[in-house]
Order: structure tokens, then sequence, then C-alpha cells
């Protein structure tokens, strides 16, 4: 089986692409999309498009010259499986109408509330019905894809599949992992950039809550870059507050370092709002046996947290409901590390990328021969619509 995968070559995408590559060999070819070479890393740059590329010699640079151009356009129309993200539309529609086997990777269309994304919404409609074609599906890249689908005139009627960003997963001993964690004071981690939909005044408003109720006994990291003036903001609230005891702003550090903090960390607290499309720091807290308490906006967490089995789903926004998660936490270490412990195994084994691959390989086997098999839950079962609030309440 020929597959190509037709995206930007980034920290997003970079572990699916050696995994295929792994399992295929010269059979697969990452065709990357991406504009110029970036420095790349959603919280701290702390690596260069250059390092991506070094010895992966699967990858054909799209915009390097026109003979590249051409190549691309070649393996595009000839691969048994073409998997394309982002938006390079031009080069793949003769093939969706042709119907040939096509899966978009996509995180959820309508981030906003619905009267901001109308325009949006009539646009998607106008393209997912134009181009209607049994063999065109999608690789949902957010647990709400499928609600936002159903909005677009049932756009991908049963042809949307659970499917998610993968990380790089540093092998570890999860006992010896989970015993250097620390006992005696709570350690929370929050990690990502200091933006609005982001939400790092969370993070003071829950230290606030925890040091009035009498449970003194943490420390939340805040790891992220100061090159924002919303972080000047939250380090001026956390001494006006008096919580810099409680709070530490730790800037932008290497992503190596991010690991080894998290690793070291009992909570995991994630705080954006539907804003976020996925979440890959999620994976990554996850991976590093962290209990993981997420706002129920985000589109990794319907796919990767089961509420009150492998970490805890608080209402976005609100800091009664984080509160309430993480005093929980505080007040029972045991399930805390139980949670770790799940979260471990949820992004190991149920959602590694090697358990991806398999299944994405499998479904569009049988979907060429004809006869489509279908997977009861996890990487490339059926993606149906969630009920948000059920979320907070399973």
């Amino acid at each position: 089986m020929k597959v190509v995968y037709l995206t930007g070559l980034n920290g997003h995408t970079l572990a699916m692409a050696d995994a295929l590559y792994k399992r295929l060999g010269n059979d697969f070819i990452f065709i990357d999309d991406d504009k110029e070479r970036v420095q790349y890393g959603s919280v701290n740059n702390s690596f260069s498009k250059d390092k991506i590329y070094d010895n992966r010699t699967y990858v054909l640079h799209l915009r390097e010259s026109d003979a590249t151009l051409v190549k691309a356009k070649q393996l595009i129309a000839d691969a048994d499986v073409l998997m394309v993200g982002g938006e390079p539309f031009e080069l793949v529609k003769e093939r969706i109408k042709d119907n040939k086997l096509t899966f978009r990777l996509g995180e959820r269309s309508m981030k906003g509330p619905f009267w901001k994304d109308i325009i949006r919404y009539f646009k998607l409609t106008f393209h997912y019905n134009r181009y209607s074609r049994p063999n065109y599906r999608k690789l949902s890249l957010s647990g709400f894809d499928a609600n936002d689908m159903r909005l677009c005139n049932k756009s991908y009627r049963d042809k949307c599949y659970q499917f998610a960003y993968f990380n790089q997963i540093p092998s570890v001993d999860i006992d010896r992992l989970m015993c250097g964690k620390p006992s005696d004071c709570l350690n929370i981690t929050w990690c990502s950039r200091f933006i609005g939909w982001k939400h790092p005044e969370l993070p003071v408003l829950l230290a606030k809550r925890l040091v009035e109720s009498g449970r003194k006994n943490f420390v939340i990291q805040m790891i992220g870059s100061s090159a924002t003036p919303l972080w000047h903001k939250i380090k001026n609230k956390v001494e006006k507050l008096d919580l810099t005891r409680n709070i530490i702003l730790t800037g932008g550090i290497p992503n190596n370092e991010v690991v080894e903090r998290m690793q070291k960390s009992n909570v995991f607290i994630f705080t954006s709002d539907r804003g976020e499309g996925w979440g890959v720091v999620l994976n990554e807290a996850m991976s590093c046996g962290c209990a993981c308490v997420a706002s129920h906006e985000i589109g990794a967490v319907p796919t990767l947290i089961k509420n009150g089995e492998n970490g805890l789903v608080f209402k976005s926004r609100s800091v009664d409901s984080l509160f309430e998660k993480v005093a929980q936490l505080y007040d029972n270490k045991q399930l805390c590390m139980q949670y770790g412990r799940n979260a471990y195994k949820t992004i190991t084994e149920d959602w590694s990328v090697q358990q991806a691959i398999d299944r994405f390989l499998e479904l569009s086997q049988s979907i060429i021969d004809g006869i489509e098999i279908h997977f009861e839950k996890g990487p490339c079962s059926k993606s149906r619509p969630v009920d948000m609030q059920s979320l907070i309440n399973s």
C-alpha cells in the first residue's frame, strides 16, 4: 500500500510520519507543505525545522522547486491512500473527484460561538457538499469534530473517524516514575502560551482558592514565554495576591526541561477554552504520569480523558469547578497517583501512535477491498457527536 501524507512537518505530525515510514519504508512519502522553515514549538520554540529534516529521506519539500511540485502532484495522484492536512486543496481536488481514498485530517471547524462562525459555516457546508464522495473521509483531530460536521449539513455522514495528534513518548519505567513524584507537597504544572483563550488567570485564581481553603502545601509552575503582555499582567496579579510562594513563573524553557518538570509533577491543569483544537500538551502530561485536570471544551478531552478514571474534567472558565477537582486530588494523594498511572496507560497503549498506524492501515485496506471494518473505540473508530455536559457529569 502506497501512502502519501500532505501537510506541514512539525511537532504535531512528526511522530506519525516517522511511524508510517518505519512501517511502510519507501511506500510512504511525506510531502511537506510548510511555506518556510520556521522555528517550531507550541510553547518554547525549542527546536528548529532544520533539525526535523535531518536524515528524514522520506520527506519531499513541495515548494523547493518546480520539479518537486510536479513530482508531488504525481505522488498524490498515484497514492493508494492520501492523508491531507491544512489547506492545499487545489492539489487534491481532482483525486477527490475521482473517488480515490482520501482522508482529511482536521480539528473542529467551529472554534468560536456559532454566530461568529456563520460565514465559515456556509463556506464549509458548500465545500463538503460539493466534494462529497464515498471515499472522501475525515480523521478527526478533535473530540468535537463530529458535532461541527453535523452542523455542516451532515457533512462526512458516517465517515468521520477518531484520531489524534501524537507526540514522541519517552521510554520510562512507570513504577519508578510514579515513585519519584513529590509526596510532601502537591506539585502542579500549567504549560501554555500566555494568551486569552488559554486562560492563564485560572491557575492564579485556583491558588487563591486553595490557600483560602487551608490547602497551602502546593506549588503551581506556570511554564510559558514571557513575551506577551498577559504574562506581565499575571506576574503582577501573583504579586498583588501574595502568591509568590505558591506560583512560579518559569518563562520559556526547553522542551526536554518541560518534560522533566512534568515527570516530577503530581497534577497537570489544562485551562484552555474551545479555541484549543486539540492540545498536544495533554498527551505530553499524560505520558509523564500526571493526574490531568482539563477544561471540558478542549478538543483532546473527549478522546483522551475519561472523567474519574484517568483524569478529571472541569467546566471551562469556571474557577469553582477547577478548584473542586484539584481539591479532590490535594485531599487524596492515592487517587492522584491512580489517575497518573491510568493516564500513562491510555497514552502509551490505547492511544499510542503504533496503535493508530496499525488501525489506520487496516481500515484503509478494508475500504479499498470494499468491506470496511469497524473499531468499537479508540483510533479509527467512528467519531460521534459529543454531549459536552456529559463530559463534566460522567
